[in-house]
């Protein structure tokens, strides 16, 4: 097999293997809220962008810095004595990450407003000593395109990650654990997980490039390291947190909010629970829309502006376009179905309104993904690094100022803002990159074909009420199901008879080519 077609098929791998990871991340919450109840579900909430931060710096952001760094010295094939001061640098990051964490648990614990979470706090610290070593070996990987290797060690992470919480939950659910002790059941899956990923890649590596490394003499100072790779790395992987940085934020403020709004704290961690129902859904819907979208117009993150100006920028409005109709499609879907979506995950419907509301981030995420992997390819990273930075700080201002009168309307809303300043921030940046006009987009199509789908779901909702009886859960994923499938046929249509496709894409997108001969 030629080099370009095992790196084809590296690439391949991996992001399946990103996206599989992430499907996985996102749906293991749904038994975990059923097995501990909403109080459970907000435990493992309040430590999860913790757990998401390392895993977000293993997976993403120190590997590319490495991989990045050590392509740009030669020294793929190898230099023991360059990788001994990079993996140092790498593990005194992760060596602060802990300590700050383990000695600062109390603090954090009491802005959190909960303090039954300090020993959480400290066991979930102990994941950032092991980062170093699964980033460094990701990294050696990556930088020799060596993809399905660390493919297979993404995979592996998660689904032993995944499996250990829910058999976490089962124990609490069967009273042979705390409730409070789902974030030792993360903390240790997450631990394991790591450990066998890492064993995975070091046997690999062992196998196939351990006697071609090199012993060379030279070697780069520790400041251009740090520099480098480490700063490299952060900023990257910053630039993997937008709903990270959400959750992070919502850990740290909103149940302090909602006490403040009248609610005991009992009440606060429960109900701040059931906003978190809502994050699973918006993460499935961003992976499964960016990467659809992106699907439909490849390369987005790889154009050569400079060779093909007007070619390259229609790709990239056909992307925005592409990602923008998913995106209002589901956020309609969702606007409607959530009570029932609500009751068949979570066995109730409880803060549904809410969830609606925070359902119309949406419109924002596949969008600001999309744009982000655009400037990327521009060399915006920084800027988009930063633009996050200062959306996390909003964030958290909202959640003080609107929480206290809202609740968790005012948590969503505050969501909607955040994200909504990281999306006009990430186009303002993109119109900068290009010097030109991104041009106009069937916005006011899109959401008439939006409000149509609205439409028809309403009246099969309405049927549901009056004409049939829904007891069981089985029945109501019936429910959920046709009427998924209807709203998507109906949205499909009007945006057909609405003209936001032109002829050459409905011939492009599968299913549709009769239609593109109608058009003609």
């Amino acid at each position: 097999m030629t080099d370009k077609k095992l790196i084809f098929k590296g690439t391949f791998a991996l992001v399946l293997a990103s996206i599989f990871g992430k499907v996985i991340s996102a749906s293991y919450r749904i038994p975990l809220q059923n097995l501990t109840g909403d109080i459970g579900f907000y435990i493992y909430q309040q430590i999860y962008p913790m757990i998401g931060i390392a895993i977000t710096l293993a997976l993403y952001g120190l590997p590319s810095a490495v991989a990045a760094f050590l392509i740009e010295n030669k020294m793929e094939s190898g230099n023991k004595k360059m990788n001994q001061r990079i993996f140092n640098i790498l593990f005194l990051l992760g060596l602060f990450l802990f300590l700050f964490l383990f000695l600062f648990s109390p603090f954090l614990a009491n802005v959190m407003g909960d303090s039954q979470l300090i020993h959480p706090i400290r066991h979930v610290s102990w994941i950032f000593l092991f980062v170093p070593f699964i980033a460094f070996y990701r990294g050696k990987f990556q930088a020799r395109n060596d993809l399905q290797a660390i493919a297979k060690s993404q995979i592996v992470e998660q689904i032993i990650r995944a499996v250990f919480i829910i058999t976490a939950a089962i124990w609490i659910y069967q009273d042979k654990l705390s409730i409070y002790q789902i974030a030792d059941g993360a903390a240790v899956g997450t631990l394991l997980a790591f450990s066998l990923a890492f064993l995975l890649l070091y046997f690999i590596w062992k196998k196939k490039y351990a006697s071609k490394e090199e012993n060379i003499l030279e070697i780069v100072p520790y400041p251009q390291l740090i520099s480098s790779v480490l700063l490299a790395g952060i900023v990257i992987s910053m630039n993997h947190m937008m709903l990270l940085f959400v959750q992070l934020a919502d850990a740290f403020t909103l149940v302090p909010a909602l006490v403040n709004s009248g609610l005991s704290e009992i009440e606060a961690m429960k109900w701040k629970g059931v906003l978190d129902r809502g994050q699973p859904l918006l993460q499935l819907v961003t992976i499964i829309g960016s990467s659809i979208a992106a699907g439909m117009v490849p390369n987005v993150t790889k154009l050569a502006w400079q060779n093909n100006e007007d070619r390259s920028l229609k790709q990239i409005r056909n992307t925005l376009k592409y990602c923008f109709i998913i995106s209002a499609g589901a956020t309609a879907g969702l606007f409607v179905l959530m009570p029932e979506i609500n009751e068949l995950f979570y066995q109730n419907t409880d803060g549904s309104a809410s969830l609606r509301i925070l359902s119309t981030v949406l419109l924002f995420t596949g969008m600001s993904v999309t744009l982000a992997s655009v400037l990327h390819g521009f060399g915006y990273m920084k800027w988009t690094a930063l633009v996050l930075f200062i959306a996390l700080w909003l964030k958290v201002v909202l959640n003080k100022l609107l929480v206290p009168f809202l609740q968790l309307d005012g948590a969503a809303i505050a969501s909607i803002l955040s994200i909504g300043f990281i999306f006009v921030s990430y186009f303002y940046l993109l119109r900068k990159a290009i010097r030109r006009k991104i041009g106009r987009f069937p916005v006011g199509r899109v959401l008439i074909a939006a409000l149509f789908m609205i439409a028809s779901l309403t009246i099969i909702n309405y049927v549901k009420t009056h004409y049939f009886i829904i007891d069981t859960r089985l029945e109501n994923l019936f429910f959920v199901l046709f009427s998924v499938f209807g709203g998507f046929i109906f949205y499909l249509f009007a945006l057909v008879r609405l003209k936001v496709f032109s002829v050459s894409e409905l011939a492009s997108i599968p299913g549709l080519n009769k239609l593109s001969k109608k058009e003609r």
